[in-house]
């Protein structure tokens, strides 16, 4: 077989393989699948289910709003490019508020209805030096709509206490972890 035929083999048999990679890939996502890649939470494979009402505590994928504050995050690295609005990945995060509830934001960190979320102070500077936006300190009811998610799993989460509430329309489902490194 002459070098050319070769490598005209090789790159049909190339462009098959990664066809067949993306269409797996694709199955998965729609299929449920997310990757999380952050410590936020446990890293790994979660499943994510729609439909369900979400409520206080769940875990849930959700996409972040563009604007600002997510351009900082992802120029960083705090949020990796996705598939959400504005190429952002979803967020894999509990859901520390709802539509009802009053969330107190202070030096020492976030409350929800006047208990403490553990982990939750606002750092001044991420480990490269750079300043964090933060939500101002003060009382936030949390309005219909909407969730503030807070992650108690790493002090270094970026969510909620950095950007604020999101919408309730934003959330994908509810995740479970599927294979992860690490335990809730």
């Amino acid at each position: 077989m002459n070098t050319r035929r070769l490598g005209k083999r090789l790159g049909v048999c190339a462009f098959v393989a990664a066809a067949l990679i993306g269409t797996a890939g694709a199955a998965a996502y729609y299929g449920g699948v997310r990757i999380n890649t952050t410590e936020s939470m446990p890293v790994g494979l979660w499943i994510v289910a729609a439909g369900a009402v979400i409520e206080r505590g769940q875990v849930v994928s959700v996409c972040p709003v563009p604007g600002t504050v997510m351009a900082m995050a992802r120029e960083r690295g705090y949020v990796p490019s996705g598939v959400c609005p504005g190429h952002y990945e979803p967020l894999i995060k509990p859901v520390a508020a709802i539509a009802g509830d009053v969330v107190t934001v202070t030096s020492e960190g976030v409350a929800v209805n006047g208990v403490a979320v553990p982990n939750t102070r606002q750092a001044l500077a991420d480990g490269a030096g750079r300043p964090m936006p933060r939500i101002t300190p003060g009382e936030y009811p949390v309005a219909s709509g909407t969730v503030w998610i807070l992650s108690s799993y790493n002090a270094a989460s970026f969510d909620s206490r950095y950007f604020g509430p999101l919408p309730v329309t934003n959330i994908e489902g509810i995740a479970r972890p599927l294979f992860t490194k690490g335990a809730l």
